[in-house]
């Protein structure tokens, strides 16, 4: 027994899918949400990780459910259901800590802050002098006279004797690069 085909008729043609803007809002919104979603579950990963009252499975299952999370190839499936077997209802965890928060921010009293009336302000003076360079406040002397006055009498024969030995040529720095910057 087969059934006979059914002629469609020309009144009855199917109706075009309308892309208005509560759609495109929605789809937004929906992505935000995801987002918030998203950054909350891993926040509490984090969180649990770094406390380490963990066991060692669970610090498996805790780094694989954030590498999972904080993958951009990852499909939006695969987030859901990880935030899913992780959290449980997440979304309800979400509201119960965003309606904590608030009663803690309603308790929180804001008030400008009293100047002290021992406090001082103090200036920086200028330097005086018109030079900007910067100099220490003693003299350097010349490397010879040092090496005279820190040395005993007789290891400086012995570097007298070892500097006869080795001959010291300044160079005329004549080595550079040629590149060429004419671009």
């Amino acid at each position: 027994m087969t059934k006979p085909k059914r002629k469609q008729n020309s009144s009855q043609s199917p109706k075009p899918v309308e892309n208005n803007s509560n759609e495109t809002q929605s789809s937004s919104d929906f992505e935000r949400q995801f987002e918030v979603e998203l950054c909350w579950c891993i926040q509490q990963l984090q969180i649990a990780l770094s406390s380490g009252k963990l066991s060692l499975k669970q610090i498996q299952d805790h780094r694989k459910a954030l590498n999972v999370l904080m993958s951009n190839t990852t499909p939006l499936v695969q987030k859901r259901q990880t935030m899913r077997l992780s959290f449980g209802d997440y979304r309800t965890k979400m509201a119960a800590e965003e309606k904590k928060l608030s009663k803690v921010t309603m308790q929180v009293k804001l008030s400008p802050a009293k100047p002290s009336a021992k406090s001082v302000f103090v200036k920086k003076s200028a330097v005086a002098s018109n030079s900007n360079d910067f100099k220490f406040n003693f003299e350097v002397s010349n490397k010879e006279d040092l090496m005279e006055t820190d040395l005993p009498e007789n290891k400086l024969n012995e570097t007298q004797i070892n500097n006869k030995n080795f001959n010291f040529l300044p160079s005329d720095n004549s080595f550079r690069f040629s590149f060429d910057v004419s671009s």
